[in-house]
């Protein structure tokens, strides 16, 4: 039958879990996965950092609800992917994370760019290994996206040795594994099912939040049918949006701390009880939760629970629905009618009403809620949008709405700066039919800024906006740091009004510099006319230099958008 080399081997294991699309920067030893890649047919995307693939790669995963890949080569290469890794672990993305290192035979002898990389990657992975030998590529590499998408899901690396990229093997000594992944989603116990219907059949003042992790089922229906059936106000988490409309009457995240606080029965569907709903702390003493994972560690995390329903957020779901069908007659319309629905609106209504001025202000320069404000009412319902940054990020929580699954990307569970630009080229390439913002604070830009070029290069349209306020975080930053008195260096805050457009003009790209409100709108929306047309824009907004202080007893609320 012939030979085939070890690098072949890998790109061919991608093609066969109906991977499309791998991101990268070519380099030793894996230069020629890359190559072999495109030979079956699924695309490589060269980056210009490692770091940006492994996020590119992330978010791909994430909004098209399959695993990601990235290959980095070796030595810093391999380190510059370690953020990725972690990112995708403290976020339950599946990714496969394939590394470059130095020949096996050359251990320890100084060999170029001889790294350790397993260990490294032990404690942000769900699975970090060294391939030993070319024949059995196919089975690590099945090993490695059973394991990414098995379970809660997360990334696995695979660490993969120049020897053993460079062998060629014999075609009839390598083993190809069939039915190794196990479809059937996992359900909840019955006798749990059936409290948690009860619970919510005699609760006053129900609530659900909706997680992330509801992404791998996608129980869209069934979310919607139960909050409906017992007109249940919920909330979702920065990730959790788009499962259910932003629009949805039964929406109360303009009124979240009214809902965590006051609810009797809480409902929590692929959410973690982590510092973004306050360790459990906001919920009432006497609140009764109800946890549905995938995970059975994450049951009862930070805070007692009254039902733990281990199973799949869909298959949980439907035998939620199926425990409550007859025993709901008119608790939907009763609810509209109640004081619990009551309060969430007014305090819904209030809070919106007090940031109305700010989103029609007319300042110059630029207030970030006019900003935001001008960017939902120019893109479509159907827009994913990345948001990276602190200021931007906490308004943009705010302002900006979801209505489709899987469209709202963020710095999330560990807060990553950096995301916002290469999130969005893997999103635009996962749903390429969509409009796809990169909307990012200066600082947060500065990270991966470069990939701007992966996008006009790779033909990728994307439109990026700068949210350009000249700094890190919101207040006198500097004043706070301890530095002497009339210190005349910037160190928190940056050189004014940046024409970081001139970097999209570089490129070849579409670009727009915008300093007063009533330009904002005409120029969002000849960028997005661009990109309609297939050309990358850039949108380079000069904002409020440092609008908002926050605190350090007022940060994370703010970035919450409590």
């Amino acid at each position: 039958m012939g030979t085939v080399e070890g690098s072949a081997l890998v790109a061919r294991a991608i093609q066969k879990e109906g991977i499309t699309t791998l991101f990268g920067l070519a380099g030793g030893p894996i230069v020629e996965i890359m190559g072999y890649a495109a030979q079956f047919g699924v695309r490589p995307i060269g980056v210009r950092h490692e770091q940006a693939a492994a996020f590119s790669a992330a978010a791909y995963g994430f909004v098209k609800n399959e695993v990601g890949v990235c290959v980095l080569a070796a030595g810093p290469a391999v380190t510059n992917g370690l953020t990725g890794a972690h990112v995708a672990f403290d976020n339950c993305f599946p990714m496969v994370i394939l590394g470059g290192s130095g020949p096996q035979h050359g251990r320890y002898t100084g060999t170029f760019q001889e790294t350790d990389n397993v260990p490294m990657f032990r404690g942000i992975t769900k699975m970090s290994v060294q391939v030993d030998s070319a024949a059995r590529i196919p089975d690590y590499m099945s090993m490695a996206f059973r394991k990414a998408r098995s379970g809660r899901p997360g990334p696995v690396y695979l660490d993969l040795p120049s020897d053993v990229l460079q062998k060629q093997v014999e075609e009839d000594e390598v083993h190809w594994p069939e039915n190794y992944f196990a479809d059937a989603p996992p359900m909840g116990n019955a006798e749990q099912v059936r409290r948690a219907a009860d619970l919510l059949l005699n609760a006053d003042r129900p609530a659900m939040i909706v997680g992330k992790g509801v992404r791998w089922s996608e129980p869209t229906a069934e979310l919607k049918r139960l909050i409906e059936t017992l007109g249940m106000p919920f909330i979702p988490s920065p990730m959790g949006r788009g499962f259910i409309p932003d629009d949805h009457p039964l929406n109360a995240a303009a009124a979240r701390s009214t809902l965590m606080q006051g609810a009797d029965v809480v409902l929590m569907v692929g959410a973690r009880m982590n510092w973004m709903f306050d360790f459990g702390r906001r919920f009432a003493a006497d609140a009764k939760i109800i946890q549905v994972d995938i995970e059975p560690e994450e049951i009862g995390i930070n805070r007692g629970i009254e039902v733990g329903i281990v199973g799949d957020a869909k298959a949980v779901l439907r035998q939620l629905l199926a425990e409550l069908e007859g025993k709901t007659d008119g608790m939907a319309d009763r609810a509209e009618e109640g004081p619990w629905l009551t309060a969430i609106r007014e305090k819904a209504e209030a809070n919106s009403a007090s940031i109305e001025p700010l989103l029609n202000a007319d300042e110059s320069p630029i207030r970030t809620f006019r900003l935001l404000k001008e960017i939902r009412d120019v893109f479509p319902r159907d827009t994913i949008y990345s948001v990276d940054g602190q200021i931007t990020l906490g308004t943009g929580r705010q302002v900006l709405q979801s209505y489709t699954p899987a469209s709202r990307l963020n710095s999330a569970s560990n807060g990553c700066m950096g995301v916002g630009v290469p999130f969005a080229v893997g999103a635009k390439l996962a749903r390429p039919d969509v409009p796809v913002v990169s909307l990012n604070g200066d600082c947060a830009f500065g990270f991966n800024a470069m990939e701007m070029e992966t996008a006009v290069r790779h033909k990728i349209p994307v439109v990026f906006i700068i949210n350009n306020n000249s700094g890190i975080v919101g207040g006198n930053l500097e004043s706070r740091m301890g530095l002497p008195d009339n210190y005349d260096e910037r160190v928190a805050t940056y050189t004014p009004d940046i024409r970081y457009d001139k970097i999209m003009e570089a490129f070849g790209g579409h670009t727009e510099s915008v300093s007063s409100p009533d330009e904002l709108r005409p120029a969002l929306q000849r960028a997005y006319e661009a990109t309609k047309a297939g050309k990358v824009a850039c949108v380079n907004v000069i904002s409020e230099h440092m609008e908002t202080m926050i605190t350090r007893s007022t940060r994370a609320s703010a970035l919450m958008g409590y």
